[in-house]
């Protein structure tokens, strides 16, 4: 009975915010969904399981796993925001928006981060976790999102480009600007939907982990 109501629930509130999504005419199995505080050690999971190359292109560089475990409790911390792709209870994709100082003159601005673990990159997540962060950044008041990275990250240079990102070279990163939509009361009500719908999922999530393997999705 637990297993058909958490379905059913599923079902009614994720069309709004979360539904699964389509790429390249692959239908996904996860859904998207706001992190919360409580999850901070399925964010550091999350990234202790990124591949070097793929944690080199998160951060840069070179980060060592206690930094990542640092950079886990900024990611959930109320200056941030945060979205979180799960397949089967596990999160697998991150999606993080920090605002930026506020500098006179300049717009309202707020950097944009992705990270996705290898088996499920090339499958329009990151694309998907964009369009959920643009609008957190609206209802934010964010006019500006940048993604900052290596020139040499072919996956985040074509998401920049898929949403209509200004391109630039900074020193030796690459920085991709586009503007975000002014807030709407149906923007708002979207978010608001998806925080019913994140605390609902999170506690789904929490009990597909707890299941065997074999019974997870069902």
């Amino acid at each position: 009975m637990t297993d058909s109501v958490s379905t059913s629930v599923k079902e009614d509130l994720a069309p709004a915010v979360a539904a699964p999504h389509e790429h390249a005419g692959e239908r996904l199995e996860g859904h998207i969904r706001k992190l919360v505080p409580a999850e901070r050690q399925l964010v550091v999971d999350h990234l202790l399981r990124l591949d070097p190359l793929s944690r080199f292109m998160r951060f840069g560089g070179v980060v060592s796993d206690a930094a990542l475990t640092r950079h886990a409790t900024r990611v959930v911390s109320s200056e941030a925001s945060a979205l979180g792709y799960f397949v089967e209870g596990e999160l697998r994709a991150v999606a993080e928006l920090h605002p930026l100082t506020r500098r006179p003159g300049k717009p309202v601005a707020a950097e944009a981060a992705f990270s996705v673990e290898r088996p499920w990159q090339g499958k329009g997540i990151g694309s998907a976790l964009m369009r959920h962060l643009v609008l957190l950044a609206q209802n934010r008041g964010i006019e500006e999102l940048q993604v900052v990275f290596l020139p040499n990250n072919g996956p985040m240079k074509n998401l920049a480009i898929h949403h209509a990102a200004e391109l630039s070279l900074d020193d030796e990163e690459m920085i991709g600007r586009m503007r975000a939509p002014r807030a709407t009361l149906f923007s708002q009500t979207r978010e608001f939907l998806g925080d019913v719908f994140a605390i609902f999922s999170s506690a789904f999530d929490l009990q597909e982990r707890l299941l065997p393997p074999t019974m997870r999705g069902n």
